[in-house]
């Protein structure tokens, strides 16, 4: 059995899909069918008109991949639209994601912007960028550094939940990031510059800049001076 071919792409063209050793573009390139590779990295525009696989995929310029993309390991550096599922054993992203289905993997640190229309489901998920998921968030462990700009989630699940402002170097910088959800439920949950309409979990403390509707709570609830909390009741384990 021959060893894998190489798909390179200096200028601009269209190639059908396939099995490849790697593929590498430095123009603009447009991939017309399903294509597994070891390695994927664009460095300039290309587009992949149908389902993709790569061991490792890299973006240090604009990919638009219109199917279901996997990978194990994720790296964007530029802007990668994905138009179907996205499942990422480990996702790094520097620049802009956009994931038009479910987005899910085991480990996910957001230093960019990230943008889900379904669920976002990881074992690690860490965020120092800013997130629009439209469905749940859900992880085993959730940090979330907010520096800059809002993160919005629909609903929030997990094990552990941490979620702490982050004030900027920047002498001139204002007011920091925050984050909206509906509903944030998990066992531990620490909260600061959150806005949500319930929060439920085992131990429970809300920090400054928050603004909560309800918190349930089973074992520990403490609330910051500063924070705004409506109604808080201890429910049964």
């Amino acid at each position: 059995m021959g060893e894998k071919q190489n798909l390179i792409i200096n200028g601009s063209g269209s190639y059908g899909g396939g099995t490849y050793n790697k593929i590498k573009i430095r123009g603009d390139g447009t991939i017309t069918a399903d294509f597994e590779c070891e390695v994927f990295k664009t460095f300039g525009s290309s587009n992949a008109l149908k389902n993709g696989k790569a061991n490792h995929f890299d973006v240090f310029g604009e990919t638009e991949v219109r199917g279901n993309l996997s990978s194990n390991v994720m790296k964007i550096f530029g802007t990668t639209e994905v138009g179907g599922h996205a499942s990422i054993k480990k996702a790094r992203v520097f620049g802009t994601l956009d994931v038009g289905g479910r987005f899910a993997g085991e480990e996910a640190d957001i230093k960019g912007t990230l943008t889900v229309m379904g669920d976002t489901e990881f074992e690690i998920f860490k965020s120092t960028g800013s997130f629009d998921i439209k469905g749940l968030l859900n992880a085993g462990t959730i940090e979330v550094s907010l520096r800059y700009g809002s993160s919005i989630a629909n609903e929030i699940g997990g094990d552990k939940i941490t979620v702490k402002k982050k004030s900027s170097f920047l002498p001139f910088a204002k007011g920091g990031g925050s984050l909206e959800a509906k509903v944030i439920e998990g066992d531990e949950i620490f909260l600061e510059n959150t806005t949500a309409d319930v929060v439920r979990g085992k131990s429970v403390r809300i920090g400054a800049g928050c603004e909560i509707g309800l918190v349930e709570y089973q074992t520990n609830y403490k609330a910051d001076s500063d924070a705004v909390v409506k109604e808080n009741r201890k429910i049964g384990n």
